[in-house]
């Protein structure tokens, strides 16, 4: 069995032991979880935040990882 089909079963098993108010609060919490992953606004919500990021930014996460990185692992 994967690990995906003994989640989903294992899932399955606590669903049918929640009472109703528990159930109906895991159907809501669902409900919007499954919104979430399929607006299109909370995916694009993200899109050009970076663009207003210096270029010394984007050197330390590029071409100074590795220095920095190394830096950080100093014992001072």
């Amino acid at each position: 069995m994967t690990t995906t089909n003994r989640l989903r079963n294992d899932l399955i098993r606590k669903i049918q032991r929640l009472s109703i108010d528990k159930l109906t609060e895991l159907h809501r919490v669902l409900g919007v979880a499954t919104h979430q992953v399929k607006s299109p606004n909370n995916t694009l919500k993200l899109a050009g935040s970076w663009k207003d990021l210096g270029d010394d930014f984007w050197d330390d996460l590029t071409e100074k990882l590795h220095e920095n990185r190394a830096q950080d692992r100093l014992i001072k």
